[in-house]
């Protein structure tokens, strides 16, 4: 941010004195962005000053519907102010007008916060520092601007300590945090608490859930709703059901040791994994509080499957697999129905990270990265193909390394843009110095060698990428 300068010198005559009449100024105050618009939420009161000379009037134009502004001259202030169905974006005209009858013609760009399910947007949660802070939640517009904390804009109040997870339901965004309002050390936080329920379209809260009010829940990472009264949480014993309604806790039988992973969301159903000596995909649905186990085959593969690194749906709703097992890392698309497995092995293994996402699918598209380097695999499921030809096929995207120096490490799983395709990437400089950051989108239709768009320093340990699943 810095502080832009409308200011106008200019001379003029006296048609009383002949003398020459002082020249108008007009100088912002208020910081404005130096690139992009200042942000206003819905009904709530928006405040410019400024320091006028030798003017003789202040007045404001140029607002789209929904708009308005107030001049206050005596104080030097301009209130602005928004409705929640404003246009999302405008340019407030000034026009200073001189003692000399010489005219000033400052403008701000202005964008209404009133909308946050547009389906091209962007969301990153961001844990924070858990001895430090709570956590946030990152806005991407359409446009390309960056909201930095579009949770505590909206609500005036903060997420939970250490934010792990979100999703979507029903109009509305769920939030899980760790740790609630008190870390592991004991210090407290001020904050909404462990569970956060907001409006997917304003952001305004509609419900928040404190630790207390959820008994029995350890270091909780990841959430999945299908209602009020099925929203499931894990932790590190198992997988919870919470009712909203009834404000109750159910463990969901057999889901000991559920895995630090986000879940996926198919046909209602709910599923996570389980590695181990026999690995299993792991189906939740409304009609039970105990898991379905889809078991994955052990014998007779190419790659074979002894450990389960992370799931995605499949468009056709089949379950993508990433699978480890005798030094060879491996995509498997697996039918749950019939069991059957179609394998394509890479050549690195992917790190989860804390939020569990080792890689992302698009179509049979399937991205991840080894380190900072990013990697595709256009995923062939012909039959007569070998497991082995996925390495032959694997492409080497982008080493984000060699395009900036202080992306030394991906912090979190990618994203991929279900409506844009572009392909999303965190990347920290250090753990020390994880506030020089970059959030990078990659236009995987023109190419990897530049991005689309990146953004610094803006993520406080982000914890992924979500998408709004678009307007109801």
């Amino acid at each position: 941010m810095v502080l832009l300068a409308a200011m106008l010198i200019v001379g003029g005559c006296s048609k009383e004195s002949g003398q020459t009449a002082p020249a108008p100024t007009f100088e912002w105050t208020t910081e404005i962005p130096a690139e992009g618009p200042s942000f206003v939420v819905p009904d709530t009161k928006f405040e410019l000053t400024y320091t006028a000379g030798h003017v003789a009037s202040v007045e404001v134009g140029g607002l789209a519907e929904g708009w308005s502004a107030k001049v206050d001259p005596a104080a030097g202030r301009i209130e602005v102010s928004a409705t929640a169905d404003a246009a999302t974006q405008t340019t407030l005209k000034i026009t200073a007008t001189g003692e000399n009858g010489e005219r000033l013609s400052p403008s701000v760009a202005l964008y209404c916060l009133n909308a946050f399910d547009d389906p091209k947007g962007v969301f990153v949660l961001n844990e924070g520092n858990m001895t430090t802070e709570n956590g946030s939640l990152t806005w991407i517009s359409p446009e390309g601007y960056v909201v930095d904390d579009a949770y505590k804009a909206v609500n005036g109040t903060e997420l939970g300590n250490v934010a792990q997870d979100m999703d979507f339901c029903d109009g509305r965004i769920y939030i899980i945090s760790q740790n609630g309002d008190t870390n592991p050390n004991g210090t407290t936080f001020e904050n909404d608490g462990m569970l956060v329920v907001v409006d997917a379209r304003t952001l305004k809260r509609t419900a928040a859930f404190t630790k207390e009010q959820l008994p029995g829940l350890d270091w909780p990472t990841h959430v999945a709703v299908l209602d009020e009264q099925h929203i499931y949480l894990r932790d590190n014993a198992c997988i919870h059901r919470f009712d909203a309604k009834a404000g109750t806790l159910t463990k969901v039988e057999g889901s000991d040791g559920a895995p630090k992973s986000r879940f996926v969301k198919m046909n209602d159903k709910v599923y996570t994994y389980k590695s181990g000596a026999f690995c299993y995909v792991y189906e939740l649905s409304a009609a039970s509080d105990a898991v379905t186990r889809y078991r994955l085959p052990f014998s007779g593969m190419d790659c074979p499957i002894n450990e389960l690194r992370g799931i995605q749906g499949a468009d056709d709703g089949r379950m993508w697999v990433m699978s480890f097992g005798f030094g060879k890392t491996a995509i498997n698309k697996f039918d749950l129905s019939t069991q059957k497995v179609v394998q394509r092995q890479i050549s690195v293994q992917p790190e989860a990270g804390s939020s569990g996402v080792t890689f992302v699918a698009r179509g049979n598209d399937l991205y991840y990265a080894d380190g900072v380097t990013l990697h595709h695999l256009p995923f062939d499921e012909s039959g007569d193909l070998a497991a082995d030809t996925g390495l032959k096929a694997e492409q080497s995207l982008v080493d984000l390394s060699s395009l900036d120096k202080s992306a030394a490490q991906l912090y979190n799983g990618l994203g991929i843009h279900p409506v844009t395709g572009c392909l999303y990437a965190n990347t920290i400089k250090s753990f020390p110095l994880y506030t020089q950051n970059t959030i990078w989108s990659f236009d995987l239709a023109a190419g990897t060698g530049t991005p689309a768009a990146r953004y610094d320093n803006y993520t406080n340990f982000p914890a992924g990428f979500y998408f709004p699943t678009g307007r109801e």
